[in-house]
Parts: structure tokens; C-alpha cells; sequence
């Protein structure tokens, strides 16, 4: 089976710009953008297989070519508050029709789902054939359990900024808020939600919430729970609060403000009694192992 370095980048913005602009004109902003990476692609020696929505999926024969084109990418200054973020994988590839499929596709499509805006996580597989000056460039993120792969994946990162900088923030941020989340399993009562990179759950008695607490304790909307930059994080927006209690028993009152969240613990909504058991909201974070 023939393999390549796939390279997958998706715009970060775009929703926002559909709910600010006509569909017509956010459309065409967005085709810019995407004629634009199309561009890039070509420019750095690759192929691209297709172009879907707000993303692009494209193979190329040597990790230079992927990186090249990656940094073009998320380096581009976007109109109208737009971004890029991306993920690359080298494997083996299977080609029907004009789509490509395989290890390397799934992989690719789950790590640019994990990267932040101005970011490029990739594998060992695309790192180790880096020359050492890119590879001087990258912050590497450790070990990620990924969906359908037995061993976790060594991810390391290119972001847009200052290098030394970056380096100071990945370590603080681990350091200060654990390892960095992939992917959250949520649960209130009978209701189960799954949160990836840029997702959230409100929290609250309106009916407008995902998760709604008919208690008159629970604001309208009392808190909500977001995957972002790959950090679970609770914040609370009442006037009565919020208890999180972790998986060792430690405790903390939330008001009007936000933690960062990793592995299991439950979220008292309005209340500090943990047997009230529809006040209570369970979360566990799929964690990236560290180094």
C-alpha cells in the first residue's frame, strides 16, 4: 500500500463569520481562503484531494513539503478574524476514486481537531524526516491516546509566534493545568455528552441549555464547560456558585469564574450537596500522556 504525508488544515472563524455576514458573502470570503490554501498546497509540492466545507486534505512525498505548506498556512494573516489550524501524519494510504482513506487520514483529521488556531500538531512519523532546523522549531506535546490506535502518538507542535515564547507557554500550561485534553466525556442524569477541541455544554434551568437542572437554586444559565487549546474548563456565570470536587476530594467554590478541568471529577450546579444528584454534573477528560 502506497503511503505519504497527509497533511489536513481547517479554518477556524468560519461559523462566526456566517452568523456576522449574508450566507453569500461569508461564502465568499471563505472560497478566498480556501483558493488560497489551494495555492500553498501547489506551491510546496503537493496534491490536493479535495477541498470540503472549510478544510483541505492533501498528500505530498517528503515531511518538508507537508511542514512548508503547514507553516504558509497558519502563518497567513486571514481576513475577517479567521485562522488556520492543521494536523499531519506519514502512512500508508488507500486511493478510491479522487478520495484517499487509511491510518494516516484519521490520524491527520484527529490531530488538526486537537491544534489550535495558528497551530500544526504532527506525528513522529512527520517529525523524525524534519530537518533539524524545523525540528528546532517544534514543542513536543508528549504521548496522545488517539481513537483507534493501540499505543499513544507522539505529537509535537509548530505555532505561529515567537519560539522561545512558545516553549515558556506549553511548559506552563502543563505544568500549572496538567496535561493537555483531547477529547471530554460529560454526564448529567441520564444525558451524555462527548466534547472535542471547541466544544461546549451550558450548563442551566433554561431551556436553552444542553444540559438543563430544573432547580430554583440554578440560574438560567449557570455555567458551561468548553474544550479549548485542549484544556477542559468550568466556568460558572451565577450569583449562588458552583463546588467541583476532584477524583482525590478536593473541593473548590466557583463564582463568576472559570478552572481549568482534568481526569474525573463531578460539578455541584448551585448547591455544596453532592447527594442531590440532579444538581450534579460528572466529567472525565482523555488525557495526553506525558513525556
Amino acid at each position: 500500500m502506497p503511503t505519504a504525508h497527509v497533511l489536513i488544515a481547517d479554518i477556524t472563524g468560519s461559523t462566526k463569520l456566517y452568523e456576522e455576514l449574508p450566507e453569500r458573502d461569508a461564502l465568499s470570503q471563505i472560497s478566498i481562503v480556501l483558493a488560497r490554501m489551494r495555492t500553498i498546497i501547489d506551491e510546496c509540492g503537493g496534491v490536493c484531494i479535495n477541498s470540503k466545507g472549510d478544510d483541505t486534505l492533501s498528500v505530498y512525498t517528503e515531511a518538508e513539503q507537508a511542514f512548508a505548506a503547514a507553516r504558509a498556512m497558519i502563518e497567513t494573516e486571514w481576513a475577517n478574524g479567521m485562522a488556520v489550524h492543521a494536523g499531519a501524519y506519514w502512512g500508508e494510504v488507500l486511493k478510491h476514486g479522487t478520495d484517499i482513506f487509511g491510518d494516516a487520514v484519521n490520524t491527520s483529521a484527529r490531530l488538526s481537531v486537537l491544534a489550535k488556531p495558528g497551530e500544526v500538531l504532527m506525528g513522529d512519523t512527520v517529525f523524525e524526516q524534519l530537518s533539524e532546523r524545523n525540528r528546532a522549531l517544534c514543542v513536543s506535546m508528549g504521548g496522545l491516546k488517539l481513537k483507534g490506535k493501540a499505543d499513544p502518538v507522539r505529537v509535537h507542535s509548530f505555532a505561529v509566534g515567537d519560539m522561545d515564547t512558545q516553549t515558556v507557554l506549553f511548559g506552563a500550561k502543563e505544568a500549572d493545568n496538567g496535561p493537555r485534553t483531547e477529547s471530554v466525556a460529560l454526564q448529567a442524569g441520564d444525558r451524555e455528552w462527548t466534547l472535542t477541541n471547541g466544544q461546549s455544554v451550558m450548563v442551566g434551568r433554561s431551556a436553552d441549555c444542553e444540559a438543563v437542572l430544573e432547580h430554583p437554586w440554578v440560574s438560567r444559565k449557570h455555567g458551561s464547560f468548553e474544550l479549548r487549546a485542549a484544556q477542559l474548563e468550568y466556568t460558572d456565570h451565577s450569583s449562588s456558585g458552583s463546588t467541583v470536587i476532584t477524583a482525590d476530594g478536593q473541593e473548590f467554590s466557583l463564582q463568576r469564574r472559570s478552572m481549568p478541568l482534568n481526569g474525573e471529577g463531578v460539578v455541584l450546579v448551585g448547591t455544596r450537596d453532592p447527594s442531590i444528584e440532579t444538581s450534579v454534573v460528572r466529567y472525565a477528560t482523555n488525557d495526553l500522556m506525558q513525556d
